[in-house]
């Protein structure tokens, strides 16, 4: 993997510099790595990128609004089919990254795939690419850019091939049918679609949005009541989208909506074990079946039964004279899963378990240890930063769980981000965790992060590994494993306060 800095390499034509003004949204870095033909864009603010494939030569275009760019125009040569990467200033508030192919060689626009880690963080995969052979008369258009905020679980996007001058037809939302023995929700079109899906959390619903799409007349949606795992599911026309909102039961987590075909779109969800059937009837014993290839998941991790101190609405309590104070922020919770892997593993269950144990190992130690959350409630980001500014904390550690996209099982390892004051703190809790767990090492590395740059004191957040990974998901599902974790973070942030005690 090549980490390109943001230094000038060059500077190319058609691509034009603009002035930027000082406090706006920034790229922050980007990385592409050839082998696997994926870029990595990341911006210290929200973004919603948009992409055209254009033609003569061959390259995809990908414009990032309200994003500038400091220093100049970069030109980085890579070779091969895919030949270079320039980025620039195309507009006043439009920082635009072309990805360049060798002459004779084009993508499959269906193929190239556009995912929101978070609003935050977009990794492209390209496709490998292929001899030019376009029929005359084809064009080729962006798709629609969904929103996706900071926090929800990933999304796609693709690009389609459009003929120039030809009407294409609206696509239809034919069927939307819902398969509780298999926990997943199908949404059927009569052509290929685009989508986008986020949470909208003052409502608890997850709204699916399909654009250029509308309801058919035979579309009936399934039906839901109080016992089934989706209670209800609405469906909208919204001007010239289709909107589809779905409202989980309870002790049930959805997934990601994940495009299966180019028509079809499909909503996972798991259920806690008591939400399996409701409390009236008795479940059958388990048929015999032959063992699987793989050991299965363990289930999710819960609540901790005793948490340690936790902060919900009010100011957090004033800590005994003298001693210091550290935040143990788990990422994520409520209707918002977090990341979701390999069996439904989720981020919110894993990363609650691990700061739980983070802090009273640390109590343990005459740390007083504040938990941004102890139980699976839904938490913004900004009552997290006032908890640790209130609090006065010496120390603020967010932890969370990474994930890619799941046909990548090979990437699994730790990442540790920081901002400015908190490079002491990431590298301690870094070294002690790779000690401490044998997890592979994917570095340490700076970031805006919300929970990062708005706290004043030392600050840093944990992806304790990938729930998309083989290896990591594995041994992230399991208990003594995450007591592993835990132990190694809490005996970094130990070290660390050690440190600055002495200075």
């Amino acid at each position: 993997m090549k980490l390109v800095p943001l230094l000038p390499f060059g500077v190319v034509s058609s691509l034009i510099l603009l002035s930027w003004p000082a406090q706006a949204a920034k790229l922050q870095t980007w990385k592409f790595d050839p082998q696997r033909h994926q870029l990595e864009i990341v911006t210290d603010e929200d973004v919603q990128p948009t992409a055209q494939l254009v033609s003569d030569p061959t390259r995809l275009v990908i414009d990032l609004p309200g994003i500038g760019l400091e220093g100049t125009t970069i030109n980085e040569v890579f070779g091969g089919s895919i030949q270079a990467i320039r980025i620039g200033q195309f507009e006043a508030q439009t920082t635009r990254v072309v990805v360049e192919l060798a002459p004779g060689y084009t993508l499959d626009p269906q193929q190239v795939k556009f995912r929101g880690v978070s609003a935050r963080q977009w990794v492209v995969t390209l496709p490998p690419p292929i001899a030019l052979q376009s029929p005359p008369g084809m064009a080729l258009e962006p798709s629609a850019a969904p929103a996706v905020k900071p926090g929800t679980s990933p999304t796609a996007l693709a690009m389609s091939p459009v003929r120039s001058g030809a009407t294409a037809s609206v696509a239809l939302i034919n069927a939307i049918e819902l398969d509780e023995v298999g926990n997943q929700l199908f949404i059927r079109a009569n052509q290929p679609i685009q989508y986008s899906g986020r949470w909208e959390r003052s409502q608890g619903v997850y709204r699916i949005e399909v654009p250029g799409t509308r309801i058919s007349p035979q579309l009936r949606p399934p039906k839901t009541s109080t016992t089934h795992a989706l209670q209800q599911i609405r469906v909208i026309q919204a001007g010239e989208n289709v909107v589809i909102l779905v409202r989980p039961g309870s002790r049930v987590n959805l997934g990601q909506v994940n495009q299966m075909s180019q028509s079809v779109l499909v909503l996972p969800f798991t259920r806690s074990p008591l939400a399996q059937r409701p409390a009236t009837q008795q479940s059958p014993p388990a048929p015999a079946t032959s063992a699987p290839a793989t050991a299965p998941l363990a289930p999710q991790p819960q609540a901790p039964a005793s948490p340690p101190q936790t902060w919900p609405q009010t100011p957090p309590p004033q800590p005994p004279a003298g001693r210091l104070v550290v935040i143990i922020d788990p990422g994520h919770g409520g209707p918002d899963p977090g990341a979701v892997g390999i069996g439904g593993l989720q981020e919110k269950g894993i990363v609650l378990d691990i700061g739980a144990q983070v802090a009273r190992i640390l109590q343990q130690y005459g740390v007083y240890a504040l938990m941004t959350r102890a139980d699976d409630r839904d938490l913004d980001l900004e009552p997290r930063v006032q908890m640790a500014e209130q609090a006065q904390a010496a120390a603020f550690v967010s932890i969370h769980a990474n994930s890619i996209d799941l046909s990548r099982p090979d990437i699994s390892g730790l990442e540790t981000y920081y901002y400015q004051s908190g490079a002491g703190l990431a590298q301690t809790i870094h070294q002690n965790v790779l000690s401490g767990t044998g997890i592979q090492d994917r570095g340490v590395r700076t970031a805006r992060f919300y929970v990062l740059r708005k706290t004043s004191m030392p600050s840093v957040l944990v992806e304790v590994g990938f729930v998309t990974g083989r290896d990591d998901a594995q041994k992230l599902s399991n208990s003594s494993y995450r007591t592993q974790m835990a132990t190694a973070i809490a005996r970094g942030i130990l070290q660390y306060l050690q440190r600055t005690a002495r200075r």
